[in-house]
């Protein structure tokens, strides 16, 4: 398994920084196909992160043989929960759209330091999707 990890200010500018790091680690691996729904997950929960809890975080993304995972580690101990958005809600969507389109997800609190939030998705089963909607 091979990984990066990334320290991230709590700043609006925090998830471009995200999608940045993933696109150029994706791209290392020659994965940057998986680069838009991965970037786009981790934009939601780094700026999860910024809005309610407000401190730098730890960003870690690890290529496993069947998989991609992300990592967003904060320092809160309070878990994300999915919500039920209205059409006309402008937010709330974040942790509803990691759970609709990773393969994976979950929390893990840690006793003295916070939480980690993590993502994954299935790089064989999107890789056969994406040359199924192609009508390779």
């Amino acid at each position: 398994m091979e990984s990066f990890e990334s320290q991230l200010p709590a700043t609006k500018a925090a998830p471009q920084l995200v999608r940045g790091f993933l696109r150029s680690t994706l791209e290392t691996w020659k994965l940057d196909g998986f680069g838009d729904v991965t970037e786009l997950l981790a934009s939601e929960l780094v700026s999860n992160a910024v809005v309610h809890v407000g401190h730098p975080m730890t960003v870690r993304i690890a290529r496993r043989p069947d998989s991609i995972r992300v990592e967003v580690q904060d320092e809160s101990p309070q878990l994300p929960s999915v919500g039920a958005p209205e059409p006309t809600d402008e937010h709330g969507r974040g942790v509803f759209l990691v759970d609709a389109l990773a393969n994976d997800w979950g929390a893990d609190v840690h006793s003295e330091d916070g939480k980690t939030v993590w993502f994954e998705i299935d790089i064989t089963t999107a890789t056969i999707e994406a040359h199924e909607t192609r009508g390779d």
